[in-house]
C-alpha cells in the first residue's frame, strides 16, 4: 500500500470535521478557520505516525524487482547465449 497518502486524507478529514463542528456551532468565521487548520494539521501528524507504524508493521510487497535478473530457466537458458560469435567466427 502506498502510505505517502494518508497523511493527507487523515489531515482533510480532521480539517473537514472541525469545520462542520465549528460552522455547526456558531463559531466566529475566522476562529472556525483558525481551528479548521489546527484540526487539519493534527490530522496529518497523526496520519503520518500512522503511515509509519503501518509500513513498519506490514510486510514489504513480494513483487520482483524488474532491475534483478531472473533465475535462469530450462526454457531461458536455451535460449540465451553467453558470447555469441562474431562475423569472423561464423565465416571460418
Amino acid at each position: 500500500m502506498n502510505w505517502t497518502v494518508v497523511p493527507r486524507i487523515t489531515g482533510g478529514l480532521g480539517c473537514m470535521l472541525v469545520l462542520i463542528l465549528g460552522i455547526a456551532s456558531g463559531v466566529d468565521p475566522l476562529l472556525c478557520t483558525i481551528r479548521g487548520l489546527i484540526g487539519g494539521m493534527v490530522g496529518w501528524i497523526g496520519g503520518a505516525l500512522w503511515a509509519y507504524v503501518m509500513s513498519q508493521l506490514l510486510p514489504p510487497d513480494a513483487t520482483p524487482d524488474p532491475a534483478q535478473p531472473q533465475a535462469d530457466t530450462p526454457d531461458h537458458a536455451a535460449t540465451t547465449e553467453v558470447n555469441p560469435p562474431t562475423e569472423t567466427e561464423e565465416a571460418a
